[in-house]
């Protein structure tokens, strides 16, 4: 029976971690994607709002209120220094808008460099993700997301932090997904933290008082 278990466990474990790796595949081949999507907005936008001054004394200054209201709340101007940090939160500022939600980033992404891209895309993207699941269905006017990134000596210091709503189930000092299948929700954190293991780093999760804190140290290069 021991040996069974064991086999079991083994097998379990093996197909797991290939999931994880599909993801990251995956997640790889939309970080170029989004990269792509990014470019045009930026473009886009600069065109947007050089056409909008264009207009001014042709059209009355309400309905360019409502222009450059409409042109902000796609006009996500987050820039960290780091390329992957920055199309993430553009694509993910991009979706909270539709529920409201704002991102308060404060992050030096040029203390990133040592990490490839497509981790930085993967880590924090599945960190977001279930940050705005959570956030969207608050009942509050104040819907939120902080990321802080900040040097603390030789460490990368990582903080991501929103209000939830409900109970959240703890498993081997990660979050279980609340979703019904299970074979294919839920591996978000994992894939997260074996990014943070991949650099050598730690990952803590708090949740008390209805706040999810998610906090992650990595050793730097240097």
């Amino acid at each position: 029976l021991s040996y069974q278990y064991s086999l079991l466990e083994i097998t379990f474990k093996g197909k797991e971690l290939a999931t994880l790796e599909q993801m990251l595949v995956l997640q790889k081949k939309q970080l170029r994607s989004s990269k792509h999507t990014f470019e045009l907005f930026n473009v886009k936008f600069h065109d947007m709002k050089h056409q909008l001054s264009q207009l001014e004394g042709r059209i009355s200054s309400e309905e360019i209120g409502e222009l450059n209201e409409i042109i902000s709340m796609f006009d996500i101007n987050l820039r960290t220094g780091n390329e992957a940090l920055d199309i993430i939160l553009f694509e993910k500022a991009y979706a909270c808008a539709k529920y409201n939600i704002k991102i308060n980033c404060i992050a030096d992404g040029n203390i990133l460099s040592f990490m490839r891209s497509s981790d930085i895309y993967s880590l924090f993207g599945n960190a977001l993700d279930n940050s705005i699941e959570a956030v969207q269905n608050i009942d509050s006017d104040n819907k939120t997301i902080s990321i802080h990134i900040k040097k603390n000596m030789n460490m990368v210091s990582i903080h991501l932090e929103n209000q939830y709503q409900g109970n959240i189930n703890m498993f081997d000092d990660l979050p279980q997904t609340t979703k019904a299948d299970k074979n294919y929700h839920g591996f978000g954190m994992k894939s997260i933290k074996m990014i943070v293991e991949k650099y050598g780093g730690i990952l803590s999760i708090d949740t008390k008082n209805n706040l999810f804190q998610l906090n992650i140290l990595i050793p730097t290069a240097d």
